[in-house]
């Protein structure tokens, strides 16, 4: 039976309402498609089945799905996406090992995991370019750890390719498992429920463009998570103030000294103790920060992170 002509977007609309307020029923779930709407997922085939309801008085039940549910859809304005793995999420494989994990800031747990599922990362490259770690030398232990603690190994990688971030979310909270740390992450990466207080991490950026040698150009949502600038900015006076100069806690290094001109007042804010060590509700004093120069600032956060005087104290080692 063909899908009845007088089915407009005004009854797909309320049947997409009358959905959201009475779910959809057993058998009647996504298996290959979905309607994507207002950052919704719906079975297709359902909504029309409901829309001939408001357009002709009961529910619709033999007809065609696939492509010709999904046409009378798109010629509406509708968007239709292919479920990703035919519907099905590969469940999570969690490892108790948490030291990875906890070794780094949500910011950066963040990234792995967006990368990993959305553009298929490698172990190597996420120790790379996420993490800032030589990757000859970790191999993607590190950020196979954190991946591996939460639960997704190679079978998830790269699911989410070539799907939105809101659709990805939505799909997981469909998902048979409990995806609720994965989703946390991915609505932190998305924006949603991001912490206001100026003493935690502020999330900045949007999507940009990143350009291959190969010539494939991809969209890459990039979150950047960073601290208040005005705490950095009151420490560096702060130093300054009772040191009458800026230089590196670690090595001693000054910039204006070294590099005259082009290096006066130039130093990078350190915060002593991780986002991940912090409580909630915690907050970051000026005396909490250190100041350092761009390669001790990197070495210290180098797995396992080493505190200032530990790094000073090797260098010193070595001067001997």
């Amino acid at each position: 039976m063909p899908i009845p002509k007088n089915i407009y977007r005004e009854h797909i609309l309320k049947a997409i309402k009358y959905i959201d307020e009475n779910g959809v029923p057993p058998k009647r779930e996504s298996t290959r498609y979905d309607l994507h709407y207002n950052n919704k997922l719906y079975p297709p085939k359902y909504v029309i089945s409901r829309a001939n309801v408001f357009a002709n008085g009961e529910e619709l039940y033999e007809f065609n799905g696939g492509d010709e549910t999904n046409n009378v859809l798109k010629n509406m304005g509708f968007e239709v996406l292919v479920l990703q793995n035919n519907g099905r999420i590969p469940p999570l494989e969690p490892k108790l090992r948490t030291r990875e994990y906890e070794s780094y800031s949500d910011a950066i747990r963040d990234r792995v995991v967006f990368d990993y599922l959305f553009n298929s990362r490698t172990h190597r490259w996420l120790d790379e370019h996420i993490i800032g770690l030589n990757s000859n030398e970790s191999r993607g232990y590190q950020s196979m750890g954190i991946l591996h603690y939460i639960g997704l190994r190679d079978k998830h990688k790269g699911i989410f390719r070539d799907t939105s971030l809101s659709t990805g979310i939505e799909q997981l909270h469909k998902a048979n498992d409990d995806f609720t740390l994965v989703i946390t992450s991915l609505k932190r990466t998305l924006g949603v429920g991001s912490s206001s207080n100026e003493n935690t991490n502020k999330v900045s950026g949007e999507a940009r463009k990143i350009e291959y040698k190969e010539g494939k150009e991809l969209l890459e949502l990039h979150k950047v998570y960073e601290r208040d600038p005005q705490l950095i900015k009151d420490a560096k006076k702060r130093f300054k103030k009772m040191n009458g100069e800026l230089y590196c806690e670690a090595c001693g290094i000054n910039f204006e000294k070294m590099y005259g001109e082009r290096g006066k007042d130039y130093i990078e804010g350190h915060h002593k103790k991780p986002v991940s060590k912090m409580k909630e509700g915690e907050t970051t004093k000026i005396e909490d920060i250190g100041m350092l120069c761009s390669n001790c600032h990197r070495m210290i956060h180098r797995f396992p992170m080493v505190s200032i005087e530990e790094l000073k104290k090797s260098l010193r080692m070595k001067w001997i």
